[in-house]
């Protein structure tokens, strides 16, 4: 088995389309295209299948994807003991990341880490905080950035960074509530903007309605959607009450676009975690980057 088809089939499966891959491996779209039939080929198996416009992986390619990920990190390992001088580490770094940390908090890490590492490539892939662990606990990644704490004890959390999620809204509808604080009960009785199911901003807030016996199905939910700038977009055009990271609408804030409500014992803060598992193998630039995440936040 040739493990530079595997590297490819990993890019497919990272990047979910065979074009980028070919694009990123600097070959053509029918070499990659060949090398997975070969490997479906070698395997008896369908390793991908289309999910509308994207590639993902069948049931035999999800284990594939975690034996050539293992595979490869053992290569990596070989590598790492054989190849003593620090200065030269080159290669990609893969990033699970959940919305809030990859907009606002892991970039300055990136930047930090890229003056001492220069040769090493990025790739940020934005998931919800449920789908970072799920990433985890299969063996797509070793670690990665979410907005709550690991609840599997393999996996470690060290908080990176601390916010507050807050209710905002537009002018129009502030101006009805003449800059009053608001009770929980007059809250909702409005259309809400909210993030997506198994985002940690949702999480935080539905964990407060249970708090006052509340279900998150009772609330008038207008939008649901998978990022914060698509909420705010919501917001300012009059659609309803949004839930968002203080940090996210710092500058709509500032500039008068949206407004904050000020809820009664409303309180929610949040931390962001950097979260690795613990036991498993790393390849040289990921424990060199959990070395200098954990230097820096420890």
């Amino acid at each position: 088995m040739n493990t530079s088809y595997l590297k490819t089939f990993i890019e497919v499966i990272n990047l979910k389309n065979i074009s980028k891959a070919a694009e990123k491996l600097f070959i053509t779209q029918p070499a990659v295209s060949k090398q997975l039939q070969i490997l479906e080929k070698d395997f008896g198996s369908v390793l991908i299948k289309k999910s509308g416009r994207e590639i993902i992986p069948t049931e035999e390619g999800i284990m594939l994807y975690k034996f050539a990920i293992n595979l490869l990190n053992e290569e990596n390992k070989i590598y790492s003991i054989l190849k003593k001088d620090d200065n030269s580490l080159s290669g990609e770094l893969l990033i699970y990341s959940s919305s809030l940390p990859a907009e606002y908090y892991i970039h300055n890490l990136i930047i930090e880490f890229s003056e001492i590492y220069p040769e090493i490539r990025y790739i940020i892939n934005k998931i919800d905080s449920k789908k970072v662990y799920s990433s985890i606990e299969d063996g797509f990644t070793n670690f990665g950035f979410a907005g709550n704490p690991a609840k599997n004890k393999k996996i470690k959390s060290v908080c990176i960074g601390e916010d507050e999620v807050i209710v905002v809204c537009s002018k129009l509808i502030y101006e009805k509530f003449n800059d009053e604080v608001i009770s929980l009960n007059v809250l909702l009785q409005n259309e809400f903007i909210l993030r997506e199911n198994g985002s940690a901003t949702l999480q935080i807030f539905e964990q407060f309605l249970n708090e006052h016996k509340i279900k998150l199905e009772d609330l008038k939910i207008k939008v649901q959607a998978e990022d914060n700038e698509t909420i705010k977009t919501f917001a300012k055009n009059n659609m309803g009450i949004a839930l968002l990271p203080k940090i996210s609408v710092e500058k709509e804030l500032s500039d008068k676009e949206l407004f904050q409500l000020h809820i009664e014992n409303l309180q929610l803060k949040r931390k962001i975690y950097y979260v690795y598992f613990e036991d498993r193998y790393f390849s040289k630039i990921e424990d060199k980057f959990k070395e200098f995440v954990l230097n820096k936040f420890k």
